[in-house]
């Protein structure tokens, strides 16, 4: 079954963002693919499902942790709807995704490198032509823009940390894969999207911590590079001066009680108003879709505007599963956050260059989210379970495979002496 899983997974990257319910698709196939694996009894890697649910189930636990936040408040409250169990449901399927993805050999997982590729140019072509080459920020069409930047931001960091899978280290290669990267950073530029923006040195980071062959000075070096580049292209360009100006001009108002319904001043004040509610629905919140209603609440109280009560979502994740979910929804998005954060940290720094850019990657991913999150919220969207869920098993999965190549290869070769 190696075939269909690294085609549909590749599938998935080159078309999820551009073509509307081909995620859906794609992921519901890739389920299926997983339980014909399961009722055939495969092993991959010698692993039965069971073997693998007792060795990592600590992040299979993470991952469903929002599904059982939400049971826990339906218990607690005694009123049950299916509804609630959908979205979450979906990121906890990463322990299918997971198991079925050790059936791919490396030499296959590095397939996935195409569909990153197709999947930011094919991307940047409709966020420039959505955006008038830059001209105008739209909302969304079926992703929101903020949310499509980032995922296409992240599809081309994977590029170009997978640099490090290339057997020959082709200079060729490695500058089409820099230039992929190009490609997702100016696609970033074109959203407009601050948060997005904000993520571009967390990557950064990774990357510096993860690489081992250059020196520390050089890394200063390219450091400041970064900077001064940045520093020019705010210089010259009317976007990020226009976008830092706004942010400016809506902290003032804000502060100042002008003008509250800014962008960043109604962020302000849903944060102010999800914080009140979570203080008053502390253990299980108030509910999968009960945000609107309390937040229109807050209105009728004068905590908050009118005109930021019609907002769905606390525009942080964070916050906005404490308000639905309580102390288990805080619990449950920093699980989903940082577990599967901590299997790729302490990889990052292992002596085989490959399982390191597997592990930057996945680090990318999980802090990618994570500062998004911050002022938006990503899990709004039903792209972002899937791609969330099948990253993490996939970058996982290459570090679990090459660790056992390499122990192969280390007993071979102790044979042989």
């Amino acid at each position: 079954m190696k075939l269909p899983v690294i085609i549909l997974v590749t599938l998935f990257y080159a078309l999820a963002l551009v073509v509307d319910r081909s995620a859906g698709v794609l992921y519901t196939l890739l389920l299926l693919v997983a339980l014909t694996a399961i009722v055939v009894r495969a092993k991959p890697e010698g692993k039965s499902f069971i073997c693998l649910v007792k060795e990592y189930w600590p992040l299979m636990l993470a991952m469903a942790a929002p599904l059982i936040a939400v049971f826990i408040r339906q218990l607690v409250m005694g009123t049950f709807s299916h509804r609630s169990y959908d979205s979450q449901s979906r990121l906890a399927m990463f322990t299918l995704v997971f198991w079925v993805m050790l059936l791919v050999p490396l030499k296959h997982i590095r397939w996935v490198q195409l569909g990153w590729v197709v999947g930011v140019l094919l991307s940047a072509v409709k966020i420039y032509e959505l955006t008038k080459g830059g001209n105008t920020r739209y909302s969304t069409d079926f992703l929101p823009i903020i949310t499509f930047a980032e995922l296409i931001l992240l599809m081309a960091v994977f590029t170009a940390f997978s640099i490090s899978w290339d057997k020959s280290r082709a200079k060729l290669l490695a500058g089409l894969k820099l230039l992929i990267l190009g490609v997702g950073m100016y696609a970033a530029y074109l959203s407009q999207s601050r948060g997005v923006w904000a993520t571009i040195p967390v990557f950064a980071i990774i990357a510096c911590i993860s690489v081992k062959s250059v020196s520390t000075k050089h890394k200063i070096g390219v450091a400041v590079l970064f900077a001064v580049c940045l520093g020019a292209l705010f210089c010259h360009s009317d976007i990020l001066k226009e976008r830092v100006d706004v942010a400016e001009s809506d902290i003032h108002q804000y502060l100042t009680g002008s003008k509250l319904d800014t962008s960043l001043g109604t962020r302000f004040q849903l944060w102010h108003g999800s914080w009140i509610l979570f203080k008053e629905n502390p253990l299980v919140g108030v509910g999968m879709e009960g945000f609107r209603d309390a937040i229109e609440e807050l209105a009728e109280r004068d905590i908050i505007t009118a005109g930021s009560a019609t907002y769905a979502h606390s525009h942080n994740e964070i916050l906005f599963m404490m308000v639905r979910l309580g102390v288990f929804g805080l619990a449950a998005i920093l699980a989903v956050y940082f577990v599967p954060a901590f299997y790729f940290f302490r990889e990052m720094r292992h002596p085989d260059h490959e399982i390191r850019a597997a592990a930057s990657m996945g680090a990318a991913v999980s802090l990618g989210f994570f500062t998004l999150g911050l002022v938006d919220v990503v899990f709004l969207w039903w792209e972002s379970y899937p791609y969330y869920a099948i990253s993490i098993a996939l970058f996982l999965a290459y570090i679990i495979k090459r660790k056992n190549a390499l122990a192969q290869q280390a007993a071979g070769q102790q044979i042989l002496d």
